[in-house]
């Protein structure tokens, strides 16, 4: 049983309409099947009207958590960044979220995904729950220690492989040169600090997050790493957020089966997630 986190109730379901084509969440985002391999066995018949069940409890119940507390609590300019962001999935989430809140007058994004297809995916998501406006930002590219280019590997299968990273360049058969934004570059798109940051960069998160720790303590209120590669370095993640003075709200090590206020999760990527105490 899912003993649901109480920011779900700050949230109402929005009926939708369904296209035949398109799985949808509780907040009525759409999402087309074929980005995601075994979807289509999900997806409601055309016509068909509903409101969508909350998230199911597994590792990704954890990012809707966050998301929505970082809209909760949000006020006059609500400002999301997701680097390694697929198909732009939470922050897609976050912009809907804010359709809902009155004390949210305007909106800004910055997405940033170094595969190309997944990249079109994600513009193609977007304009679909009609998000594409004013100051959201759909960057093709990868986040690296530093700006300019960078090798990625090239993707044979976008519908199954959202783990791709600029690491594994050496093992892949074939890379492209894509464009290299720090984290830094992201967060000059903003007009201001962003609320919410979701980082899942499959092992980059070590080569850039350290670098621009102090850019995201004067910029961004509350951050979700996911981390890869090893339980020692996650373990190294939280600390550098821990002695930056960061408050932990998650801390749940990679491939584990862990106790969580929701129920038992298995934990694929670890994820950290902390809050900046100069915005608390």
């Amino acid at each position: 049983m899912v003993h649901h986190d109480p920011i779900f109730a700050e949230f109402e379901s929005v009926e939708v309409e369904a296209d035949g084509a398109s799985v949808y969440d509780f907040l009525g985002v759409s999402t087309h099947a074929r980005f995601k391999k075994g979807w289509s066995k999900f997806v409601p018949p055309a016509g068909k009207k509903f409101s969508a069940k909350l998230p199911v409890l597994n590792e990704h119940y954890l990012d809707w958590v966050v998301v929505l507390e970082s809209v909760a609590r949000a006020k006059g300019t609500y400002r999301v960044v997701e680097l390694g962001a697929g198909w732009g999935s939470w922050s897609s989430v976050a912009l809907a979220a804010c359709r809902q809140k009155d004390a949210i007058r305007a909106v800004e994004a910055v997405a940033i995904e170094a595969d190309y297809t997944h990249w079109q995916w994600m513009e193609e998501h977007f304009r679909a729950n009609r998000l594409l406006n004013h100051g959201i930002e759909l960057l093709h590219g990868a986040i690296a220690a530093e700006s300019g280019e960078i090798t990625f590997p090239v993707i044979e299968n976008p519908d199954e492989d959202y783990g791709a990273s600029t690491r594994n360049v050496v093992a892949s058969s074939k890379n492209v040169t894509v464009t290299a934004y720090t984290i830094e570059d992201t967060l000059d798109y903003l007009s201001g600090p962003a609320d919410f940051m979701h980082i899942d960069i499959q092992g980059a998160e070590y080569d850039t997050v350290p670098n621009s720790l102090n850019a995201l303590t004067e910029k961004v209120k509350s951050v979700l790493v996911g981390t890869h590669i090893s339980s020692d370095h996650h373990r190294s993640m939280v600390n550098l957020f821990e002695d930056a003075g960061w408050q932990i709200r998650m801390n749940y090590e990679r491939g584990r089966f862990s106790q969580t206020p929701y129920g038992p999760i298995q934990i694929g990527d670890g994820v950290v997630v902390a809050r900046n105490p100069k915005f608390l």
